[in-house]
């Protein structure tokens, strides 16, 4: 899909969000919990946070906790006019050019709720960064019931008081917490991730092997989108 020259924004429009950087000692409390959830919410309502919705796992359900399911049909309506020159570019055959709405890695880290300590030397976040949730027990490939249970439950420790004690059963912090410490949350079944990384090798050939029989280039069918086009074909 390509945007109209006209509708195309500047760079000099380009809005960061981000919560900022700190120096340690760094002390949180809820209510600052509550301001990144409502910069959270401004931020999705821009049409370029769309984009959220496109990437699954738990970056999409921070977006649709913020706005709610009767966001998702917008979500189809197709680009915004942010996506030139802030989108993801892809490169298709002759190298045509094609645009879809995307996030920065920075977004991204806003999304998750990071705060940057001490002039970029470690992280720690509200919520797991995609890698770490990827390499997570709960990462099987749709939002399962267990995904949510773990969700709420995070939501319930923000909400009876950020701290940084650690709850010995159920391996969770009331506060953000660094990259490490996600990922040792959020082990559970260890095998999952050997599944996953199955599942998604199985089903990238797939895919390759499909769009040398149709008019889709390899570039593409990693998009949400294109794909389903496809499917529909």
């Amino acid at each position: 899909m390509s945007v109209a020259p006209h509708y195309r924004r500047l760079l000099s429009e380009l809005h960061t969000y981000t919560l900022g950087h700190q120096r340690p000692p760094f002390n949180l409390l809820y209510a600052d919990y509550i301001i990144y959830e409502q910069l959270h919410h401004e931020f999705m309502n821009h049409p370029w946070a769309r984009a959220a919705f496109l990437r699954g796992g738990l970056v999409w359900h921070l977006a649709l906790h913020s706005l709610g399911f009767n966001h998702l049909p917008s979500v189809l309506d197709g680009i915004s006019t942010e996506a030139i020159p802030f989108g993801e570019l892809l490169i298709g055959d002759g190298d045509q050019t094609y645009y879809n709405d995307g996030l920065s890695e920075e977004e991204i880290d806003f999304m998750c709720g990071t705060y940057y300590i001490d002039h970029h030397k470690f992280y720690i976040s509200w919520w797991p960064w995609p890698n770490a949730w990827n390499a997570s027990g709960l990462n099987v490939g749709f939002w399962s019931a267990h995904c949510e249970d773990w969700f709420q439950g995070r939501l319930g420790n923000l909400r009876e008081g950020v701290s940084h004690m650690r709850h010995l059963l159920t391996k969770d912090a009331n506060g953000p917490m660094t990259s490490t410490q996600w990922k040792r949350s959020l082990k559970f079944q260890p095998a999952t991730n050997k599944i996953m990384r199955n599942v998604s090798a199985a089903s990238y050939d797939f895919m390759t092997r499909a769009s040398s029989k149709s008019s889709l280039t390899p570039c593409l069918i990693h998009t949400y989108e294109f794909c389903i086009a496809w499917t529909q074909t």
